[in-house]
C-alpha cells in the first residue's frame, strides 16, 4: 500500500526501546533489519546488574531467585531461536543502566552461533547516555552505523563492513570448502 516496501520494513530502539526492538524480532519476521540500543534481553541478568531497578517492584513481583520463570518468559533472550532478522546492537561499554552483559552482548554472541547476520558496536567511555550526551564524534558514528546498517538489509547497499565472515570448513583430503554462515 502507498509508499512502504512491506518486505523491507526496519526496527531501531534505545533503553526501553531496544528491550522492544529485541522483543519484536523474538516473536515475528516482519522486519528485514533490526538495531538495538542501549537494550536488555535478560531481565534476570538485568536485575543483577543495572545500576537504576526502581521499577523492578512494579514490573516484576518477586526477584528472580524467588520467581525465576517469569524473568525467563519476560527476556528476549529466552525466544532466540526464532531470529531470522539481521541485528546490529549499538552499545556503551560503560553503561550501567542496561549493562552490555545483560543485553547486546548476549544476543549478540547467540545470534552469531545462530549463524544470523549480525554485529555489535561497542562504544568505549560511553555511557547509557551516549545517544544524547556522549563525545561528539561517538554519537556522529553511531548515526553512521545506524544508517549504514538499514542501507545494506533494506536497500541493498555494498557495505562490507557489515559482511559477515565467511567461515572455512577443511575437507579430510584437504580441500578447503567456503560456505556463508
Amino acid at each position: 500500500r502507498g509508499y512502504v516496501d512491506d518486505k523491507k520494513l526496519g526496527v531501531t530502539g534505545g533503553s526501553g526501546g531496544g528491550l522492544l526492538t529485541n522483543w519484536v524480532i523474538t516473536h515475528t519476521q516482519r522486519f528485514a533489519a533490526g538495531v538495538a540500543q542501549r537494550d536488555i534481553a535478560s531481565w534476570e541478568h538485568w536485575w543483577y546488574t543495572a545500576d537504576f531497578t526502581l521499577f523492578q517492584p512494579n514490573w516484576f513481583k518477586a526477584a528472580p531467585f524467588d520467581d525465576p520463570n517469569d524473568f525467563k518468559a519476560r527476556s528476549p533472550i529466552s525466544y532466540i531461536k526464532n531470529v531470522k532478522t539481521p541485528m546490529m546492537f549499538v552499545l556503551g561499554e560503560s553503561d550501567t543502566r542496561t549493562p552490555p552483559g545483560a543485553g547486546g552482548e548476549e544476543m549478540f554472541r547467540a545470534l552469531k552461533f545462530r549463524k544470523v547476520p549480525t554485529v555489535m558496536v561497542k562504544f568505549p567511555g560511553e555511557s547509557h547516555e551516549l545517544s544524547r550526551s556522549g563525545q561528539p564524534w561517538h554519537r556522529v558514528e553511531r548515526l553512521e552505523h545506524i544508517v549504514g546498517w538499514f542501507d545494506k538489509w533494506l536497500t541493498g547497499a555494498s557495505k562490507p563492513e557489515y559482511d559477515v565472515a565467511q567461515e572455512v570448513t577443511v575437507k579430510p583430503k584437504g580441500d578447503a570448502e567456503t560456505k556463508r554462515p
